[in-house]
């Protein structure tokens, strides 16, 4: 697959001016076009609030004037040159619209910020980046606040061997990495044991897939949390991102049990790319 359109949700804070940065990297490479998105949610005013309108709506025009001004200094401030822009603005909740937009722009990418410091509510409950991680069907790739290196010689891709049996998932991974000439490490996760080459057919069907790239395979018997092991890996492997497959869970099971990707997005100091695993 080719990065052909590549959506930035712009709230015109750090992180997200680290994720447009991105976004022009990725975009230079594949001569893909970016739409930064802006969204803003007032409520539709009801017909018997005689009068509100007439507040409302010049309040939003100032408001989506500022938005403007905001969006060409910072297209005047980064090096944009030769990279089609284009600007969507949206009054809706914010799930709503990038949704909508991803659909219009026909996107294959969503490239989005995140910060490096999250209060104790955002670790419970998530951030609006790991609400995109979970709700997208396109490839989510989340960038930490402040990141410069735009290196990205390593990367990480943690994989549960018992739930995988088709690498062609794998292809937003792929035509990333094949971009940045990457070196792909393979990490396996297990609390078992496992017999000698009980998983060497799934590994010889991703080395297949990946032919053309550098390669390892890295296990990993742990009873820790999955995501104290992965971190511990990225800074031993010295990764430069990590890619993950998020399961496809009920709405009952985000509840109960919290999600690994949404964990690792919180917590990383490096980039993460996720893409959903096919449902079956």
């Amino acid at each position: 697959m080719n990065f052909k359109n590549i959506l930035v949700p712009m709230d015109f804070s750090k992180c997200a001016k680290s994720a447009f940065k991105m976004a022009l990297t990725l975009a230079k490479r594949t001569d893909a076009s970016i739409d930064l998105v802006s969204v803003t949610h007032i409520p539709h005013l009801h017909a018997e609030m005689v009068g509100a309108a007439s507040i409302v709506n010049p309040i939003l025009n100032d408001y989506h004037n500022l938005i403007d001004e905001q969006f060409d200094a910072l297209i005047k401030t980064t090096e944009s040159e030769g990279v089609k822009i284009s600007i969507s603005k949206y009054n809706a909740p914010l799930h709503d619209a990038i949704y909508s937009c991803t659909l219009q722009n026909e996107s294959d990418l969503i490239v989005t910020g995140t910060k490096s410091q999250h209060d104790w509510l955002v670790n419970l409950l998530g951030s609006n980046s790991t609400d995109m991680i979970e709700r997208s069907k396109i490839p989510v790739m989340v960038i930490p606040e402040g990141l410069e290196n735009n290196n990205y010689k390593k990367i990480g891709v943690a994989i549960d061997y018992a739930d995988f049996d088709d690498p062609s998932i794998l292809e937003p991974l792929r035509a990333f990495a094949e971009l940045f000439e990457s070196a792909l490490c393979f990490l396996n996760v297990t609390t078992k044991h496992h017999k000698l080459f009980v998983y060497d057919d799934i590994k010889v069907g991703i080395s297949a897939y990946f032919n053309d790239l550098k390669q390892s395979f890295h296990t990993y018997t742990d009873s820790r949390p999955l995501p104290e092991i992965l971190l511990e890996a990225i800074k031993d492997l010295d990764l430069d991102m990590l890619f993950m497959l998020p399961k496809n869970h009920t709405t009952l099971q985000r509840l109960i049990k919290p999600s690994q990707t949404k964990s690792m997005a919180l917590q990383m100091d490096k980039p993460l790319m996720t893409i959903h695993e096919k449902k079956t």
